[in-house]
């Protein structure tokens, strides 16, 4: 009887050691370049006792001292990313370093105002679609959580009470998890020197001769190991299409659709309201009272039914209430824009863009209902670039 104890106690002993060992090496990471080209392949392996995690992946041109650091979601046992090296880095020494943490990316938040409601609607709302459209329930501590969040880029998140009839926008502060700090578990450091791959045309050819070139290898003409200058040109973009390229989508966009810029014209400001501003600045568009009696927006004498704020649909008032100075961008839009799984209006749509990161007005707030966070890095990625 005492022996069968002991060895179950060292079978039991064995096993956690075994979990321990492995939970040591929840993630294998390996990078690689890709054979004849300056681009990285980037592996991470999950082992079978691992959960979903995140990999905060960060490189470095050390000769031009500049740093990109990517975040992937390791949803899959094998995941795979591609780092692309620009030419204009191509003959740099670059290092890259790799960390995990052992969750998917969520948000915290707490409501500061007054609670009408133990419910809350809450859409995100990324580039090509909405990807988060649920009720959430706000704790007894005023908190709530949105867990396992993956989406590419930035996306807008917007928060609304989810009984409608109060008018009250919530008061929100959010946080996002992990932050960078959050990543502590070292699992890659490595290094790839372009530089070492640069031929003159006669070494080149004298080592491709005798079989002896590098996978990889660049030729470069003349006797050292200077790449000729490249003059790129081309139309700088404004600061509101820049704009658009983050924030509009393709189906909020047509021909027809007359826009009006408040990223570099302050005109809004002048006004109690956006609405009223549209209205100074749009031809046949009129605020007046619809056949019940209630306030209204009309164009060319139709109603218009349709408001969007950051793509979301919104009700007249919400846009009445809209501090005037987070607005970077309004637009019409013709009726019948949308297909019918979306309100296109008889009297066409209004759409508001507010303004997120860089583009937010120096010594103002944000709204505290409207908030830009940022996602994953796509899978195929172009390094030391703003994107």
């Amino acid at each position: 009887m005492y022996s069968k104890q002991l060895l179950a106690l060292f079978l039991l002993f064995a096993f956690l050691q075994n979990v321990k060992a492995q939970d040591s090496m929840r993630v294998a990471v390996t990078c690689d370049r890709v054979p004849g080209t300056d681009s990285l392949w980037i592996t991470a392996q999950l082992n079978q006792y691992s959960k979903p995690g995140s990999l905060m992946v960060v490189a470095k041109a050390e000769d031009a001292r500049v740093v990109d650091t990517m975040y992937y979601p390791l949803i899959s046992v094998v995941n795979n990313f591609l780092l692309v090296v620009p030419e204009a880095y191509s003959n740099n020494n670059v290092s890259v370093k790799a960390f995990y943490y052992p969750g998917i990316f969520q948000i915290t938040g707490i409501v500061h105002n007054r609670k009408p409601a133990a419910e809350m609607l809450v859409f995100l709302f990324a580039k090509n679609n909405t990807i988060y459209n649920k009720i959430v329930d706000i704790n007894d501590g005023k908190g709530f959580i949105l867990p396992r969040l993956i989406f590419e880029n930035k996306a807008s998140l917007f928060f609304n009470y989810a009984d409608s009839k109060h008018k009250q926008k919530p008061d929100i502060s959010i946080q996002q998890f992990p932050a960078p700090a959050d990543f502590k578990d070292s699992v890659l450091s490595t290094h790839f020197d372009f530089n070492a791959l640069l031929f003159t045309s006669e070494k080149y050819d004298s080592l491709k001769a005798v079989g002896q070139l590098p996978a990889g290898a660049v030729r470069v003409e003349g006797k050292g190991k200077e790449l000729q200058q490249i003059i790129v040109t081309g139309n700088r973009k404004t600061k509101l299409e820049k704009f658009k390229d983050e924030f509009v989508t393709p189906r909020f966009s047509d021909i027809m659709e007359k826009e009006y810029d408040c990223l570099t014209n302050d005109d809004i400001l002048h006004f109690p309201n956006c609405l009223l501003y549209l209205q100074s600045v749009a031809p046949n568009l009129m605020i007046g009272n619809d056949a019940e009696g209630g306030q209204a927006l009309f164009w060319r004498n139709e109603k218009v039914r349709a408001y969007y704020i950051d793509e979301i649909e919104v009700d007249f008032t919400q846009l009445q209430i809209l501090d005037v100075n987070s607005i970077a961008y309004m637009k019409l839009l013709p009726p019948n824009l949308f297909g019918p799984s979306m309100n296109g209006g008889s009297g066409g749509v209004v759409a508001v863009y507010t303004r997120k990161g860089e583009y937010v007005r120096q010594g103002s707030f944000q709204n505290n209902w409207l908030f830009s966070v940022k996602g994953y890095t796509p899978a195929v990625h172009t390094l030391f670039s703003k994107d």
